[in-house]
């Protein structure tokens, strides 16, 4: 009966659809959105889904079978309804949608052009503050190799605001000819402005230009006869022209350039974006996810909307390796965002096929690199299945570690690895609240009967459970195990390497306790199986401690500020922006912080007279 009702409701929203752009979401019996779709016709659309004949996609009617309701939000335009696509996926990761989970933290690099000595700076955001941003940058080892070569090619300043203000004589880097010593003012600011422009040009894959300028800079050093400046400005060109020519990629017009190349195994997709810069292979990226048995179309149909949706740097041109139904609809979006007109194309011949290939060939290439890599660890999760004489192969392994200092905010972290990689969706935090002494055990038992009395209830078991400790915390585990009863289930404690004698001086390696057997197995130091173990430990020991610092650092950052009522977040920013430190602001006078802050002169009062409270007269 509840079976028809669904159907019957469907039926009717499928009668009822409008012919006009918006998005659509199919849900499942237990109403978790399973897709999401935009459409410029949506009646159209979603109706073709429920028609075999009109849909070749592999997965719609596996997809069909599955849909019990649909709804949908109408929108203006295709364009608005991309967006709204886009921003819905991330919302509720519908499970056969590509979800592009983009884990790699897009860094990019700052040039404070609206200030008197800028020097380009790494950041996570880009905000509209006046400054010249460049990137981002797909991995951190390119911006660190990016600024080496402008701090060895350019002498600009080298060190941050808060070391720049507080200096009094130039550092070592003036010393060795890498900075003029802006911070002493040793150079004028004309002079240090010429040095910014020459990093832009860095920046923006522009060195031939910049060649360009530092040969007629060499050339009216040498006629003044200042020769030993000239022959630094000639190893400069030197250095600029060596990387130049490393980067070149032949035959290409001087275009900023996305290529993306893809690579298909089976039920999974490797894509691989080449990010083009003036000519140059500035950098590269990789994504891998499982296709739901989709289409390539499909596929790179909704990895671009998602790609691009993030804050990124949009090139002129966008190069593919398949045709996409959007790609016109992309062109406007990212043309619109970035102020100017933006290609996306499919290429049939001529220099940008051969792009093209080469992203082809380094998506292969990623995924032959990732079979060496899951071979790798099959290999050894099957010998420690023999070493250790476990049940089972440990597929998927759920490691604990507990920190604390001296007792206080003490908390307890899970890691999780499945098939020999992190499965960070899986991580879980536990703060301690049933222990209120220093006692790692308790500690560790609270933990784990916290996260397993859930786990048995939902059937949520892993492989191979691992305590970071010796025989003690094996024992707390073992004896959670025996309050849930729990079956079939590996446990192993895996303790650090320590000396075993003050005089001898003797180490003990790394031991692995496990239950019903009296002696800590010993694994080689070098053996795979133990070099897999401890990344294990120390990622759940990473995890723990970076907890216990977010939360020790909330307990201790407290500004006197936060006792005054009125106060608030924005206000105590300002404050802080307008005088620099709590110092400071004791120290002004209530005329001050009303000019200097804008502060209404009764607030102005309760700050003054708050840190002047203890101070009395005497008559």
């Amino acid at each position: 009966m509840r079976v028809i009702n669904y159907l019957m409701k469907l039926e009717n929203k499928l009668k009822n659809l409008p012919k006009s752009p918006g998005v659509y979401l199919m849900k499942d019996a237990k109403h978790k959105v399973i897709y999401v779709g935009k459409a410029k016709n949506l009646k159209n659309r979603v109706k073709s889904y429920f028609k075999k004949s009109t849909d070749d996609r592999l997965y719609t009617e596996y997809l069909v079978r599955r849909v019990v309701d649909i709804d949908f939000v109408l929108t203006e335009t295709e364009k608005e309804a991309l967006i709204l696509e886009n921003n819905l996926i991330k919302q509720f990761k519908p499970k056969f949608n590509i979800n592009l989970r983009d884990d790699k933290t897009f860094i990019s690099i700052k040039l404070e052009v609206n200030k008197k000595f800028p020097y380009p700076k790494v950041v996570r955001q880009i905000e509209n503050d006046g400054a010249m941003y460049f990137g981002p940058y797909a991995s951190s080892r390119a911006v660190r190799e990016t600024l080496r070569y402008i701090n060895d090619t350019i002498p600009i300043r080298k060190c941050p605001d808060n070391v720049f203000k507080s200096r009094v004589k130039p550092c070592l880097y003036y010393q060795i000819h890498k900075c003029l010593g802006p911070c002493c003012d040793l150079v004028d600011e004309v002079t240090y402005r010429g040095l910014t422009d020459q990093v832009i040009l860095i920046l923006k894959g522009k060195q031939e230009n910049l060649i360009g300028i530092l040969k007629q800079q060499m050339y009216e050093e040498s006629k003044a006869i200042r020769y030993e400046k000239a022959a630094k400005i000639r190893d400069r060109i030197r250095a600029i022209e060596e990387t130049v020519e490393k980067q070149r990629i032949h035959s290409m017009t001087f275009v900023d350039r996305d290529v993306f190349g893809y690579y298909m195994a089976g039920n999974e997709v490797y894509i691989e974006v080449m990010f083009v810069r003036s000519g140059n292979m500035e950098d590269v990226a990789s994504y891998h996810f499982s296709t739901n048995h989709t289409t390539v179309e499909e596929v790179f149909r909704s990895f671009l909307n998602q790609f691009y949706s993030q804050k990124r740097f949009i090139p002129s041109e966008v190069i593919i390796p398949v045709e996409s139904a959007d790609a016109k609809l992309l062109e406007e979006w990212l043309s619109e965002r970035k102020g100017k007109k933006v290609e996306v194309l499919y290429p049939q011949r001529g220099d940008k096929v051969r792009l093209v290939e080469m992203a082809q060939k380094n998506a292969e290439n990623a995924y032959l690199v990732s079979r060496v890599h899951e071979e790798d660890y099959a290999r050894t999760l099957q010998s420690l299945k023999e070493t250790l004489k476990l049940k089972q192969v440990p597929e998927r392994i759920e490691c604990f570690d507990i920190s604390n200092i001296f007792g206080k905010q003490a908390v307890g972290s899970m890691v999780t690895f499945e098939h020999g990689k992190p499965n960070k969706s899986r991580y879980k935090r536990f703060k301690i609240k049933t222990v209120g002494q220093i006692d790692d055990y308790a500690m560790m038992h609270e933990v784990l009967t916290r996260r397993y009395k859930r786990a048995v209830e939902e059937g949520d078991l892993p492989n191979l459970i691992m305590v970071d400790g010796g025989k003690g915390q094996l024992g707390v585990a073992l004896r959670v195990f025996e309050e849930l009863a729990i079956g079939n289930v590996d446990l192993i404690a895996l303790a650090k390497g320590k000396t075993e004698s003050s005089v001898t001086g003797q180490k003990i390696g790394e031991q692995v306790f496990m239950p019903s057997v009296s002696e800590p197995i010993m694994l080689s130091p070098s053996s795979p199986e133990l070099l897999f173990l401890d990344k294990v430990r120390d990622e759940a020991h990473r995890f723990a401690i970076a907890y216990h610092r977010k939360l020790r650092d909330k307990e201790y950052y407290k500004s006197p500020l936060d006792e005054i009522p009125g106060i608030g977040v924005a206000r105590k920013k300002a404050l802080m922006k307008c005088f620099g430190s709590i110092e400071v602001i004791r120290n002004a006078t209530i005329e001050q912080l009303i000019e200097i802050a804008k502060l209404p002169p009764k607030q102005a009062s309760e700050i003054y007279h708050y840190f002047h409270k203890t101070e009395t007269v005497i008559n």
